[in-house]
């Protein structure tokens, strides 16, 4: 993150200080591809929060269908352990929806285009 980067990554909104954002972390089940950048509003992460009602290791956090450890992607708060498991259509979903994700994901394959492909 860049000082200038400070505008929540899901509705854009700047964010004033500390205590209006939340710090989050992803990775796809590989910890060295964690990505520790996520920035989203209070609002936004409450909403994010109401979403994942599944706790069960090894399941979606949002419908409760199995994720397998590196078939999911795991989200959490920076400044809290454990995290959300999300499914591959939940997880797809979670992350084209991020503004900073400038290159979206298709959910047929779970993977980005290639680059000669024109987004779609």
């Amino acid at each position: 993150m860049t000082i200038t980067d400070l505008t929540c990554d899901i509705c854009g909104r700047f964010i004033e200080g500390p205590a209006a954002g939340v710090r989050f972390v992803y990775h796809p089940g590989a910890a060295e591809l964690r990505d520790d950048s996520g920035l989203a509003c209070v609002a936004c992460w409450d909403a994010i929060e109401g979403q994942l009602r599944h706790q069960e290791t090894g399941r979606c956090a949002t419908c409760g269908e199995p994720a397998p450890w590196r078939r999911s992607l795991h989200v959490h708060r920076a400044d809290q352990p454990g995290s959300w498991r999300l499914c591959a259509p939940h997880a797809v979903g979670f992350l084209n929806s991020l503004r900073t994700v400038r290159r979206k994901l298709d959910l047929a394959t779970f993977r980005f285009p290639r680059e000669d492909q024109a987004p779609g």
